[in-house]
């Protein structure tokens, strides 16, 4: 058996040919559900083992979400501390590199003189 083939306006968007009356959706036989404003009911439905294991499932997940936000802002603002003290020593920093190098490079240059003069003999 084949299938109807669907109409379709210009712009190949399907043309709807029998239209859905909303008040034939409502049935007018249906049971209302429970009282939601009494506590008894309410503890009741909320007691119930799926119930229980969702709000354990919503639990995990919410905490697992707080958790990665808290290090999220933490390494974002040990970052931005890291930096901010790297940047305040990088001068000190120089100085101390250079200081050291100044001191040690008479004697480096002594050792490499010496080792050359101990190969050409």
């Amino acid at each position: 058996m084949e299938e109807p083939t669907l109409k379709l306006d210009n712009e190949g968007i399907p043309i709807l040919e029998h239209p859905v009356d909303l008040n034939a959706l409502a049935d007018p036989t249906a049971t209302p559900g429970p009282d939601l404003t009494n506590q008894e009911i309410v503890e009741g439905l909320l007691d119930k083992e799926q119930v229980r294991e969702r709000i354990n499932d919503l639990t995990d997940d919410l905490q697992k979400l707080v958790s990665w936000k808290i290090e999220a802002v933490l390494k974002e603002e040990l970052a931005k501390l890291v930096h901010a003290a790297t940047e305040e020593s990088s001068a000190k920093l120089s100085e101390d590199i250079r200081t050291q190098l100044q001191l040690a490079l008479p004697a480096l240059v002594a050792k490499l003189a010496q080792e050359e003069a101990d190969t050409q003999v």
